[in-house]
């Protein structure tokens, strides 16, 4: 089976894709609600349906676009919630989309190395998947 190099993960904020990006994780969570009882013989019973459900994005890079890295950090401070879809190039089964709020953004730099940053955006709201054409 064929692998994918990770920069085929593309992740678009507002129909802008993120740059300078080294490295992203993408991450969903289904937290399901424990209803196990005495009755249950020793076996732990879920509901069908997660209680919570939510999605986060993990980026880091290194960047010059300055207009990209203001644009973030006003909606961190504004509790802007951004647009998200992801992935949109890499060849996988689809792509989900959904507004996301900054949960954390950082930004370093030493006296010998590049501008460094970090971002996590945590989903609000429902997400979508869409399928890809090729499935």
């Amino acid at each position: 089976m064929a692998g994918f190099n990770g920069r085929q993960l593309v992740i678009d904020w507002s129909a802008t894709t993120l740059v300078g990006v080294r490295s992203r994780t993408i991450s969903t969570t289904n937290d399901y609600v424990d209803v196990t009882t005495d009755d249950d013989t020793g076996w732990r019973t879920l509901l069908a349906d997660p209680g919570m459900r939510s999605v986060e994005v993990t980026v880091s890079g290194i960047t010059s676009d300055e207009v990209l890295l203001a644009a973030i950090y006003a909606a961190d401070v504004e509790k802007t919630a951004l647009e998200v879809t992801l992935p949109t190039s890499l060849a996988t089964a689809g792509s989900l989309q959904a507004d996301f709020l900054i949960s954390s953004f950082e930004q370093s730099g030493e006296h010998d190395g590049a501008y460094e940053f970090s971002a996590t955006f945590m989903s609000t709201g429902e997400v979508t998947y869409t399928a890809s054409a090729a499935v």
